[in-house]
């Protein structure tokens, strides 16, 4: 029976949590995991325990609590931000959304998007305004640091798939379909160059989820952050993608860097189904 490349994800990135934002960043690109079709039911048991409230900050999370406040505050941040600004032109969107954080073609398009609305990038951690904007800017909570920058990204491309595909509902359908799937490999062959180690397997196995369960993926994109909703349809994702987590029996992770991998994801995932080079309109 074949088996998917993306399905054998080691559980232990998740049991121990999502690493920092920041941690995504910090090591040399390994070579992508490709894409392939899931596969179908096999022995054993699937069943993965997801502890936790339903708001956005479980109680299982990976973080310690500085952490926890420091991801908070740069998914708040971010959120304000992109909501103040309206909409980012699309000519600096594109190479944010749809190159990777590590790109420097992304992160000069972020730092242009946040220095001329810099009225808007309010923070509220007491750190030095960044002479940069794309790479970094840390929020520090304690001894805790976080880059933002990740999260202005993901709240970036959480906008354009919401304003740019509104109705759109990617389904089953279209993630197995065996072009789709080949449209979505080659385009993470390109951009898995940027990854570090952490970061593509803990991408990889957020694509797989959004894989086997793309409507609930959607609908989590589309549900208001921290509420009920959204907790409970993360909670339902991770546990009805056992394959992607290693078949582990707990899962934990860091709600709001959940969200960003998913949205990239999603956002990636439409763009094979459409078979599309981009969402986003010329300028």
């Amino acid at each position: 029976m074949r088996t998917s490349a993306l399905a054998l994800i080691c559980s232990s990135l998740f049991v121990a949590g999502m690493a920092p934002a920041a941690a995504a960043q910090d090591s040399a690109p390994n070579t992508p995991t490709p894409a392939m079709p899931p596969p179908g039911p096999q022995p054993g048991n699937y069943d993965i325990t997801v502890s936790g409230q339903f708001d956005a900050m479980p109680m299982n999370t990976p973080l310690p609590p500085q952490g926890a406040r420091a991801s908070r505050t740069a998914n708040t941040n971010s959120r304000m931000f992109v909501r103040c600004i309206r909409h980012a032109p699309p000519e600096l969107l594109r190479p944010i959304v749809e190159g990777h954080a590590r790109d420097g073609k992304t992160q000069d398009a972020l730092d242009r998007v946040i220095r001329t609305n810099t009225g808007c990038y309010r923070d509220f951690s007491g750190v030095p305004t960044p002479n940069y904007f794309g790479d970094c800017n840390p929020v520090v909570i304690g001894t805790y640091t976080m880059c933002r920058a990740i999260y202005d990204r993901g709240a970036l491309i959480e906008d354009a798939f919401n304003t740019y595909a509104p109705h759109f509902m990617l389904m089953p359908g279209d993630t197995l379909d065996k072009s789709a799937i080949a449209r979505f490999r080659a385009r993470e062959e390109a951009r898995g160059k940027f990854r570090s180690p952490v970061d593509r397997r803990f991408y990889d196995a957020v694509a797989c989820m959004v894989q086997l369960e793309p409507q609930r993926s959607v609908r989590l994109l589309r549900a208001e952050p921290g509420l009920e909703r959204e907790a409970r349809l993360r909670m339902q994702i991770i546990s009805r993608t056992p394959l992607c987590t290693g078949n582990a029996k707990t899962v934990k992770v860091d709600p709001y860097q959940f969200r960003i991998y998913l949205a990239d994801a999603v956002y990636h995932w439409t763009l094979a189904a459409k078979n599309v080079e981009t969402l986003i309109p010329p300028g």
